[in-house]
Order: C-alpha cells, then structure tokens, then sequence
C-alpha cells in the first residue's frame, strides 16, 4: 500500500522586518552627519555648515551689490572711452558729403576690418571684466560675511546675552575687530558674574541683619532691613537680564 500523504511542512515564520521603504526614506531624510549631532551641538566653522552658509547666503550684505554695480558701472564707462575715440572719426568720414564714393568705399573697409578687430578684442576684455566681478564678488562677501554676523550678535549682546561669540570663517576679512567684539563680551561676562556672586553675598547678609533686628525688637533696624532685601531684590532683577552662561 502506498504511505499516508502528509501535509507539506511549513517554514517558520520570520519576525516581520521594518519596511524597506520607511527605512530608505529615513536613511535619505536624514544625513547621517547630521542625525548624529543635535543642531544646537554643531560647530558653526565645521565643513558642511560652513559650505551650506556660502551656498545660501552669496548676498548677505548691500555693500556687496553696491561694490559689484559700481564694478560694472566703471567697466562699461571704460568700453565707452575705448570705442568712441577708434570709431567715431570712421563715421563721421562716412557722413562727409564732400568724400567721393571711392573714398567712402575705402573708408567702409577700415570700418568693417577695425569691426572685425574690435568685437574679438572686446569679447576677451568682457571675459576679463566677468572674471574680476566674480573676484570682486567673492572678495567682498569675505568682507560682508563677518558684517552679516556682528549685525546679528551686537543686538543679542545688546539684549544681555554675554555668552554669545563671534565665530568667523577661514580666509575672512574684520578678524581682528571680531576678536575684539568677544574680548569685550568676555570681560563684561565676567563682571556680571562678580556682581551676581557679590549680590548673592550681600542677600544673605541682608537676612541676618534681618534676623538681628527682629531678636533685638529694634523697629528701625527691622525698616531698614527690608530697605535692603528691597534692594537687593531690585539689583538681583537687573542682574538677572544679562545672560553669562550658555545653553
């Protein structure tokens, strides 16, 4: 007799995978140099920043519209002095009716033959002319990036954030007067911090005179106690607005 059938066995199942999409769209959504490093911990001179802050801001500042027109400006003043000189004597010899048609036939081939020298030589000098704006462009924003930045720190230290620094790029302009602009903050954050721990000190000496004065039942003693709790409380308001730790 033939054997018994048996149902096929069946392969174990396998614990469900995460889609494969999902995890594509979140590999691609999310750079890994980036995911690893919370936005707030970026270093704002690191290369990928750096290189996303030069793609995004080329214009930063109107000095450097203002540079580059002026560029333009004088280059298309310096075409207009070269070309009236060499071919306004051409055209007024071929508006002259006292010339002969012969005359103005052999006037008319120097013009055409200066025309075929002019345009290639001036086709060349728009070139040179396009690569100094480039360079003018990119000259000036290394002027403009650090004006663009100390536009955007001064009002914040202005509000009372003293923790706040100026960083700069490699290769920019105004180093020096952004290194002054932190040595500055610097100092004032370290006054602020001496009159926090001074005013910290004067508080709690401020309660036990307080104290005194309510174990002696000296009623002015204990007016001018709370004079001073007043003010300190004011001072310690004020002292409160400037900002002298980061996060």
């Amino acid at each position: 007799m033939g054997q018994p059938l048996r149902a096929p066995s069946q392969p174990d199942p396998q614990p469900d995978a995460p889609p494969e999409s999902a995890s594509l769209t979140e590999a691609v959504r999310v750079p890994p140099t980036l995911a690893a490093v919370p936005p707030s911990q970026m270093d704002p001179n690191s290369s990928v920043t750096r290189t996303h802050k030069r793609r995004l801001m080329a214009i930063v500042h109107p000095l450097q519209v203002r540079m580059l027109s002026q560029v333009i400006l004088y280059s298309l003043i310096v075409f207009v002095l070269l070309a009236v000189p060499v071919f306004k004597p051409l055209m007024q010899a071929l508006d002259n009716p006292a010339l002969s048609w012969q005359e103005r036939a052999v006037v008319a081939n120097d013009l055409l033959s200066l025309h075929a020298r002019f345009w290639p030589w001036a086709l060349g000098a728009s070139v040179v002319v396009l690569i100094h704006c480039i360079h003018s462009l990119r000259l000036m924003h290394r002027v403009a990036g650090p004006l663009y930045r100390l536009r955007h720190v001064l009002p914040k230290i202005g509000e009372g954030n003293l923790s706040i620094r100026t960083t700069l790029r490699e290769g920019d302009f105004l180093t020096p007067e952004a290194d002054l602009v932190n040595q500055m903050t610097a100092q004032l954050q370290k006054k602020i911090n001496v009159m926090k721990q001074a005013q910290v000190i004067l508080a709690l000496d401020a309660v036990r005179f307080r104290e005194l004065a309510v174990a002696k039942s000296d009623p002015a003693l204990t007016a001018l106690a709370k004079q001073m709790e007043q003010n300190l409380s004011g001072l310690k308001t004020s002292l409160d607005t400037f900002k002298t730790h980061g996060g």
